[in-house]
């Protein structure tokens, strides 16, 4: 039940985002690429990147004093995840530091912002680290934001 519940949530949600994002022409396949990331050489991630791509929602929890940010949450895409991170797509940049709540279809997460690369002028690649994995519940949604 409280699945159910919490993937309406969800879907509500999703339906009243703005989504700015910009992807590149050459990104038009972006949906529908899943499966394991390849490597690269000289690639010295920790963890293996599974390529999942879906729609999510996130608030700021605790931004950086220098950058305050709204209450509102803002519409991202997901790129990739791996044990302890994952990727994601914005239309502006986010902080190294910045601590944020991503929230998606089967569960919300709590995560630490690492790094941020400008694709397009209106796509951001964001790496984050995971703070804490969340099994559905209302708690994903409080829009007041609950500092880390």
């Amino acid at each position: 039940m409280l699945e159910s519940d919490y993937l309406s949530q969800y879907t509500r949600l999703i339906g009243t985002l703005d989504w700015e994002i910009e992807l590149p022409r050459q990104w038009a396949n972006f949906f529908q690429e899943k499966g394991h990331s390849p490597s690269c050489a000289h690639d010295e991630r920790a963890n293996q990147r599974y390529r999942l791509r879906t729609y999510g929602a996130l608030w700021f929890e605790n931004p950086l004093p220098a950058f305050p940010r709204g209450i509102e949450p803002i519409g991202i895409y997901t790129c990739d995840f791996s044990r302890t991170g994952c990727g994601i797509l914005a239309s502006f940049p986010l902080y190294p530091g910045e601590q944020v709540r991503v929230v998606l279809p089967t569960f919300w997460t709590r995560l630490t912002v690492a790094r941020a690369r400008r694709i397009t002028r209106r796509c951001y690649e964001i790496g984050l680290t995971l703070d804490q994995r969340c099994d559905p519940s209302a708690e994903a949604f409080d829009p007041i934001g609950m500092a880390v």
